[in-house]
């Protein structure tokens, strides 16, 4: 009964942090929207020129996404006023809020080239940017009498894709460039901000180096992966934060910055598991699989094998999939691996001297556990 009791009182706090984690994820995302808006209102205005500004329509149009989490910009944001003097903090609230947005525009950017990468045709619920291009083109050539309409429709998407992607990387350098932080400090934070560039490039190369070559990934060269193109970024956006506000590299900083990093690589693999059916159906060889193909006897994994190389899987394929991945205890392997990140991170952000300002504290321990806790 004592034992029963202990597993309902974790649960119970479980739900707690969730409940409380997902309040302030969604009251700090609303003041980043607002933002957004406030920035995409501005550069309309400094624009003058027709076609570009109705380029910057498409952009905002697919970064304002209600369904987006901001999670990269509320990092920095809490590192900011975790590390700043709190005598100083609502002097320069607006302005790292405006410096903020930097990293979900990076981001953004990411997300354009990894959709039209992978040929996927929807993000938060709405079509991926290319798509979206593709078919604002396609009414454009509706009544007109061209060859080849489509395929032509498909290149501009793909074409003015490539360009949105990187104008992303770029909008975000130009807001640390043009912030009134002294210049050393923006110095650092665009040091961070480029490096957090050269790890999604790096990661995407990889990746689409070894999808080309059918080379089979290891779980040593996705997790290598999942650092540069997700924990990187969630590091970085912290690092940024918290060089604005002057933190200290060895005390603060550093140790910050690590557990960020083991989070990112844990919300990676949470990711993963969640949207396991998603990549089942779009024969993804994510954690899960990796983790099962090297637990796998003769016939699961003949099975496995037939299922991802079918051009169209039933709901039964999907079923057996997941089954598959169940028996050979992937999944659970994966559930305990996101859960060890989580812990180290947690022993990471002890080691934080001074400490992180009280809010910003309780902040981090219970991004943590939501990190690991989530459904979606």
């Amino acid at each position: 009964m004592f034992y029963i009791n202990i597993i309902a009182l974790v649960k119970l706090k479980q739900i707690f942090v969730f409940i409380m984690s997902y309040k302030f994820l969604k009251t700090e995302k609303t003041l980043v929207d607002k933002q957004l808006e406030m920035y995409f209102a501005n550069l309309h205005k400094k624009e003058k020129d027709i076609l570009l500004n109705d380029f910057i329509n498409q952009l905002e149009e697919f970064i304002l996404n209600e369904k987006a989490k901001r999670i990269h910009p509320i990092l920095l944001n809490a590192a900011f006023a975790g590390i700043v003097n709190p005598m100083y903090l609502e002097d320069q609230i607006e302005q790292i809020r405006e410096v903020s947005i930097s990293v979900e525009l990076l981001h953004s950017g990411h997300l354009i080239h990894d959709d039209l990468l992978d040929n996927d045709e929807i993000r938060r619920g709405k079509p991926t940017f290319h798509v979206q291009l593709k078919n604002e083109i396609s009414q454009v050539y509706k009544d007109l009498e061209l060859p080849n309409k489509d395929e032509l429709s498909g290149l501009y998407g793909r074409d003015m894709s490539i360009l949105g992607g990187t104008q992303g990387y770029l909008l975000g350098l130009d807001i640390l460039k043009s912030s009134k932080f002294p210049e050393q400090l923006k110095l650092f934070a665009i040091n961070e901000y480029t490096q957090a560039m050269d790890y999604l490039m790096k990661g995407q190369l990889v990746e689409e180096y070894m999808n080309y070559h059918n080379i089979t990934m290891t779980l040593e060269q996705y997790l290598n992966i999942m650092e540069f193109q997700k924990a990187r970024i969630f590091e970085k956006s912290t690092k940024i934060g918290a060089f604005l506000a002057k933190g200290n590299l060895h005390y603060q900083i550093n140790p910050l910055s690590n557990a960020m990093l083991l989070i990112g690589q844990a919300h990676a693999i949470r990711d993963d598991i969640i949207d396991l059916e998603d990549d089942i159906k779009g024969k993804q060889k994510k954690i899960v699989y990796i983790l099962a193909i090297s637990n796998t006897d003769e016939d699961q994994s003949k099975r496995l094998n037939e299922i991802y190389h079918k051009d169209h899987l039933t709901n039964n394929d999907v079923k057996e999939a997941e089954d598959i991945f169940t028996k050979t205890n992937a999944l659970m392997i994966a559930e305990h691996l996101a859960k060890n990140f989580i812990e180290q991170a947690k022993d990471s952000l002890k080691d934080i001297y001074p400490d992180l300002n009280k809010e910003q504290k309780m902040f981090f321990s219970e991004f943590s556990d939501f990190v690991y806790t989530r459904e979606f």
